[in-house]
């Protein structure tokens, strides 16, 4: 294995997300690079802006119009598209393989940056890591995009009624605001691509979502959970409260109510869990749901040179409320810590982290969105443009906002149409033909009956 070491003051930062992708940018602003190295290691090269995931799914906008590249972040810097394999925090060593290298390396630090995120959490439901979805990086948004338009192409070749609606049934579990995002946008793309179809109408579209508690998007005021829970249930999304599913099939679902759903398309969205990483490091201290403990500083407890920000890091306000992980929060503590190692590099006091949120959104298609902004409630389209206008502003560089915004305007006057990008992936994908067609298909054997790729 080979050791990198310098002479210089480094600065390792793991994660490159809105945390990591601001905490660097900020510090190549600051630092003399004659005496400061700043590190920035991700399996991309390039800052996913979440928010807008499903929109780019649904064709909205281009995918890579939500994507920007971390070297953006930090002309200059160093940036390492690796994977992340461990940490000694006695020795100081990061260790980690470049992306296509066959040899893993190891890089001293002397101040490190938690800010790896969080993964989906996917709990041992029969079935759902087999047949399953989940809605967490653009490959996953796409190809829901991609999956639709096929299924689409096969219902409306298909006249038996009761294959027809599974194919054409969706079920979302988890109404937090990527699962209300993903059921009302997607509901609105299906439905309106369902009307090129010469035997399909839009009422053949079947959302069904799914919420174990008994409120929709819980970070929200009750008065825009009522209404969006009304403009989608009148738009024929099927929202069910107080329930889950317990098991999911190739064909089927069912939930905690015992009903059985007849789906090829179950997509989990239901909660986020902590990087693995974080077990293999002995020394870190964990709360009970296995995020890192941070002093208000950002610091992790126990440590002075070792900090952590974003969704992996547990950080409490004045008041002792845990920071919830959102890309608002982290995109702030990002120039914090920056800001604080530079601090402590001097011997400076630090600063302690108090943001208060300035509001949520949640788009619900059809140029529809609730918007939680300083207090106020905005819905409907001017809640949609006040969702637009603050995601084009938090783009990171003026070429992304003007890409995104033309994409917007393009999407304001046409609609989509039914074109696969070409994203696959295998599995969910096999289809059988109604039994009463595969008899007289007369298909040799060594060929595929009825295939959705």
């Amino acid at each position: 294995m080979k050791t990198l070491a310098g002479a210089k003051t480094r600065i390792v930062i793991l994660g490159g997300g809105f945390g990591g992708a601001y905490a660097a940018k900020s510090l190549m602003k600051k630092v003399d690079p004659e005496k400061v190295e700043v590190t920035l290691i991700d399996r991309n090269n390039f800052l996913l802006f979440y928010p807008l995931l499903v929109e780019a799914g649904v064709g909205a906008i281009e995918p890579r119009h939500v994507v920007v590249p971390l070297r953006k972040f930090m002309p200059g810097g160093d940036f390492r598209m690796a994977e992340i394999h461990g940490v000694d925090t006695d020795k100081q060593q990061v260790y980690f393989q470049i992306v296509g290298a066959e040899e893993p390396e190891a890089l001293h630090y002397d101040h490190l940056v938690f800010a790896l995120g969080s993964v989906t959490k996917t709990p041992p439901i029969p079935g759902l890591k087999e047949h399953g979805f989940t809605l967490k990086s653009l490959v996953d948004a796409i190809e829901q995009r991609d999956r639709g338009i096929r299924l689409l192409e096969l219902a409306n070749s298909i006249e038996d009624p009761v294959k027809r609606a599974e194919l054409l049934t969706f079920v979302v579990v988890g109404a937090n605001f990527t699962g209300v995002e993903f059921a009302g946008e997607y509901h609105a793309f299906m439905t309106e691509l369902a009307e090129s179809y010469p035997n399909l109408h839009k009422e053949d579209i079947r959302m069904i979502m799914l919420e174990r508690g008994g409120n929709i998007l819980d970070a929200m005021r009750p008065s825009l959970q009522e209404w969006v829970q009304e403009s989608l249930t009148e738009r024929g999304v099927d929202i069910r409260l107080k329930t889950s599913i317990q098991e999911v099939g190739p064909d089927s679902c069912v939930l905690t109510t015992g009903e059985r759903v007849r789906t090829r398309t179950v997509v989990w969205t239901a909660g986020v869990a902590p990087p693995g990483l974080l077990k293999q490091i002995p020394t870190f201290p964990l709360n009970e749901r296995g995020y890192i403990r941070c002093t208000r500083d950002l610091r992790i407890e126990g440590f002075e040179n070792v900090w952590a920000i974003g969704d992996v890091a547990t950080v409490l306000s004045a008041e002792g409320a845990v920071y919830a992980g959102t890309a608002q929060n982290a995109s702030r503590q990002g120039p914090l810590v920056a800001d604080n190692i530079l601090a402590s590099m001097r011997g400076d006091k630090t600063n302690e982290f108090d943001f208060r949120p300035l509001g949520a959104f949640a788009a619900i298609g059809h140029r529809k969105a609730a918007a939680d902004f300083l207090g106020r409630d905005f819905k409907g389209f001017i809640g949609w443009l006040m969702y637009r206008g603050a995601y084009l502003m938090k783009m990171p560089t003026l070429g992304t906002k003007v890409r995104l915004f033309m994409d917007w305007l393009v999407e304001f006057f046409f609609h989509s149409d039914p074109v696969q990008v070409g994203v696959h992936r295998q599995k969910n994908l096999t289809v059988p033909a109604p039994a009463e067609k595969a008899e007289a298909s007369a298909v040799p054997n060594d060929q595929p009956t009825a295939y959705l790729r």
